[in-house]
């Protein structure tokens, strides 16, 4: 007859494996609630937090829990090592928490772990843990499954590696990628995150954490300076129209497909308001002179919401245009709001005048004749046609060091 230590013993031998195999399960549900980067993971910890707690850090706060770094912004203290036992086959080796603001760039979230093993078959055994593994696509050496952002849902886009949603666009991004020896696995959310969304995905981040709400600034909010607007008397660069559309298809160098944009004046005293239109992606007010000197601009839809003002002007334009004479612009520009580190840029615009030729070649309902002018501003380079008739110059092709545009106007509709 067995003592009723021995009895307790062997009862406790033969708990053991029903609790180790409880603890994979919970170990496991959590990992694969990770992979869907959204608030399920904390949700799953807070579940299981028993079978997580002896191997990572954990802090709680109502129904989630989530592994404590000790700052998810310094890049010394946003890793906490994991001693779990292999979860599906992954051994997890760190878990890391890290936040960043780049500004014009977006705001960017990671979470996730560097995981013991190469990249491909890190991702081999990640993807039966996956809700729709042919979602994770492989890219430049790594895996990549992206989302974007549309009202409330998440539309399933095409990785793009290298290119930032800017601050009007939210990514939420799985990442499979090299890290050293090992191999990093991280969730990121990225672009216009805002409060609401952090509330939503992340709620191991304090409230005192959000970013704050900026509001955006309005191009017609930021007034150009009075000495700017006395020194822009300039008789030949004056508007002869109410109304000036058009569009244009700027033929690359490279082949790859043309890039059709659409461009409105409409004329405001001796000035042009102008909106360019690129496509679905974004569009750009401007307040010009001629289509040639700038006096503030916004992008809509990229960048971080601030107006470019120009803050002093100092023109030389000819009376006349007789071929071989020089227009040249000396600007000082300052994004508004400015930031404490912003200084002033200069920027010259140096445009020398050419032949007269008829300006039916740029477009066929054209009247008139137009002067060919050939602008420096720095590395931008271009070839325009200031349309006599109109007050306002066309770019005909434009380079730098990285492009080269030919310009096909394809319609254009005046009021007078």
């Amino acid at each position: 007859m067995k003592s009723p230590a021995s009895a307790l013993l062997l009862a406790s031998a033969l708990l053991l494996p029903a609790i180790a195999h409880a603890d994979d399960a919970a170990l496991t549900d959590t990992l694969k609630a990770f992979t869907r980067c959204d608030a399920t993971f904390f949700s799953s910890l807070n579940t299981h937090r028993a079978a997580w707690q002896a191997y990572a850090p954990l802090k709680q706060d109502k129904d989630f829990t989530w592994i404590a770094v000790k700052n998810r912004a310094d890049r010394n203290a946003n890793q906490v090592p994991v001693s779990a036992p292999p979860i599906a086959g992954l051994k997890l080796l760190t878990y890391a928490d890290e936040a960043s603001d780049l500004d014009e760039l977006g705001r960017y979230y990671y979470w996730g772990f560097v995981v013991q093993g190469g990249v491909d078959e890190v991702a081999q055994r990640l993807a039966p843990l996956l809700d729709q593994p042919a979602r994770l696509q492989k890219i430049d050496g790594g895996y990549i499954r992206s989302e974007l952002k549309l009202d409330d849902r998440w539309q399933a886009i095409k990785p793009q590696p290298g290119k930032a949603p800017g601050t009007r666009n939210v990514e939420r991004v799985l990442i499979v990628e090299p890290d050293g020896e090992h191999t990093r696995v991280s969730c990121s959310v990225q672009g216009g995150v805002d409060a609401a969304l952090l509330a939503w995905l992340r709620p191991d981040i304090a409230p005192v954490d959000y970013p704050r709400t900026v509001v955006e600034t309005s191009i017609n909010d930021v007034e150009v300076p009075a000495s700017v607007l006395q020194g822009l008397d300039a008789p030949l660069l004056q508007p002869k129209f109410k109304r000036l559309s058009y569009t244009y298809l700027s033929k690359k160098s490279d082949g790859s497909p043309d890039s059709p944009t659409s461009v409105t004046f409409t004329a405001d005293g001796g000035l042009l308001k102008k909106n360019e239109l690129y496509g679905n992606a974004f569009n750009v007010d401007r307040l010009m002179l001629a289509d040639l000197i700038q006096l503030k601009s916004k992008m809509n839809g990229v960048g971080d919401g601030r107006v470019l003002q120009t803050l002093a002007v100092e023109m030389k334009v000819p009376s006349s245009w007789a071929p071989g004479q020089t227009l040249r612009a000396d600007l000082q520009m300052l994004n508004v709001p400015a930031k404490p580190t912003d200084t002033p840029t200069a920027t010259s615009l140096i445009c020398k005048m050419g032949e007269r030729f008829p300006a039916r070649q740029v477009f066929a309902s054209l009247t008139g004749d137009a002067i060919k002018l050939e602008c420096d501003q720095g590395d931008y380079k271009t070839s325009r046609a200031f349309i006599l008739d109109l007050g306002v110059a066309l770019t005909l092709e434009s380079t730098s060091s990285q492009f080269h545009y030919v310009n096909q106007y394809t319609a254009l509709d005046v009021v007078r």
